[in-house]
């Protein structure tokens, strides 16, 4: 098996210089997978909802292609890269593709194809006879469908990635699509959608932002979408095959006050079942304010649907290169309204975070960005059942997508301290990046208690982007020390996390 991965590696690279080499038609950059953030400062695309996929300005042309070859040298690491698993060992993708316009439709076909080495890693002990070995052993109450290693061996997929059939009528759109949706302001950890884990297939119906006007005063824009999709088990959760989708659907809105221009608000709402249960009135339940179906084997008609929400903020000051922003979200039903006044820390999350671009000379800047996710339970789980962020009991595949969380990927329960500082130049960009990951804290309040089994990583990272001629490339390195891995005293384990990726423009 490893002389075939060489084998397959060596055609791989061969491929990308013959692939980059010989590409002469019209190209469009899009970047799905690389590690550079984008700054959202005066974006004026979207209020509340961000995907991957450039604006259509033609009837017809050919993505950007792009090539990358990653390599992890102890244990798997990756994160906001979609479909692709990085396991230990090497992982070489590529994303290619076509995108045109036909009158009123629009249509991306972007796919992804990747072959990961997955070489075999320390696992966490299975002490549990019903939870396959790969998947997560941390898991509070229910359990998490939340992959720690996809099976014994290399691994291949192809994935349709960020592709797209889309109807667009003046502001009204509807779309059939297997893209990444990312919701919020959040760079790095968006809550309740991320580029975390491969894209959903949905139907997506909704309206850009739109101006709303009394007497002919600007009163505030206004965006919504509604989405349906279908979520997936992966092969190492459980063998009831009744269980393996989960209907989803989400109501997401975003509106800007004309007073306040540069000021982003946003709700988002996405809640999900097990689709043997699924009723016609289903599709309207995204705007309905109490779940009130039935279940066929539970009384608890609460507990029918699954449910994440967040209200985001994005303040943006453009004229000093600066924005603030926060998600806050919820996890599942949280009772009455009384309750929710009384105890508004009960199943909750939050993202804090702030970018601030710094003009210097000859068209050069800095920016630095820094972001905060809390995931762990508030005190109220002492005495309401509150399960950890993205579980649930009902539901045991929990927020996730092919063994993937589709939000933030740290994980359920876990913290992080996120800061990028990168200086952009006109061909170039090198950057730092300090990370601080504090693994499933639930879990560790729950079963361990000791002051010196925290499972905590801590990353230092560098970034570089330079242009040369037509072909633009991408390298990151990562040294990652992750400390009592498994909650395990002195169980310290690093990884060197190396990556460089090429997108030929023309």
């Amino acid at each position: 098996m490893i002389l075939l991965f060489d084998n397959l590696l060596k055609i791989s690279l061969t491929y990308f210089l013959i692939f980059f080499s010989s590409f002469f038609l019209s190209a469009q950059v899009l970047t799905p997978g690389i590690d550079f953030y984008e700054s959202k400062l005066n974006d004026t695309t979207s209020l509340a909802l961000y995907t991957s996929v450039s604006q259509y300005n033609k009837k017809f042309t050919v993505l950007a292609p792009i090539t990358k070859l990653s390599f992890n040298s102890g244990y798997p690491r990756g994160y906001n890269d979609g479909p692709i698993w990085k396991g230990k060992g090497a992982t070489f993708e590529t994303h290619f593709g076509i995108q045109g316009k036909l009158g009123s439709i629009t249509y991306t076909f972007q796919p992804v194809a990747y072959i990961s080495q997955n070489k075999n890693t320390a696992l966490a002990e299975n002490n549990n006879a019903n939870l396959n070995e790969y998947n997560y052993q941390f898991a509070i109450g229910g359990g998490i469908d939340f992959v720690q290693q996809y099976g014994n061996g290399s691994r291949a997929k192809i994935h349709p990635g960020q592709s797209e059939v889309k109807f667009t009528h003046k502001k009204f759109h509807t779309s059939l699509s297997t893209q990444n949706i990312t919701l919020g302001p959040a760079v790095f950890n968006p809550i309740i959608m991320s580029n975390q884990a491969a894209g959903i297939p949905h139907l997506r119906i909704g309206f850009a932002p739109t101006e709303l006007l009394i007497n002919k005063t600007k009163i505030l824009k206004l965006e919504a979408n509604l989405m349906y999709g279908l979520l997936q088990e992966s092969n190492y959760f459980d063998q009831n095959q009744s269980n393996d989708n989960r209907y989803f659907n989400g109501l997401f809105l975003g509106i800007s006050p004309s007073i306040i221009p540069n000021l982003k608000i946003g709700f988002n709402r996405a809640m999900f079942k097990n689709t043997q249960f699924f009723e016609a009135i289903d599709v309207v339940s995204p705007i309905k304010i109490f779940d009130s179906g039935t279940r066929g084997d539970s009384i608890n008609t609460n507990d029918t649907f699954d449910q994440v929400a967040s209200l985001t903020i994005d303040w943006q000051f453009p004229e000093v290169g600066f924005r603030a922003y926060a998600e806050f979200a919820k996890n599942d039903f949280t009772g009455t309204r009384r309750w929710t006044l009384l105890e508004p820390e009960h199943s909750r999350a939050y993202t804090i975070g702030f970018e601030k671009a710094i003009v210097l000379k000859n068209d050069k800047s800095l920016n630095l960005i820094y972001e905060h996710t809390n995931l762990s339970r508030n005190h109220t789980y002492l005495w309401r059942a509150e399960p950890p962020f993205y579980t649930h009991g009902i539901n045991r595949q929990g927020y996730t997508n092919n063994g993937q969380i589709i939000g933030a990927g740290i994980g359920p329960g876990s913290n992080a301290d996120q800061l990028n500082m990168l200086f952009n130049g006109k061909k170039y960009d090198f950057g730092l990046k300090l990370q601080r990951i504090e693994f499933d804290k639930d879990f560790f309040v729950v079963n361990i208690q000791e002051l010196e089994r925290h499972n905590v990583e801590y990353t230092v990272g560098l970034l570089h982007r330079m242009l040369i001629k037509k072909i633009e490339f991408f390298t990151q390195l990562d040294f990652s020390n992750n400390l009592n891995q498994f909650y395990i005293l002195d169980n310290d384990k690093s990884n060197i996390h190396f990556s460089v990726a090429a997108c030929y423009r023309l």
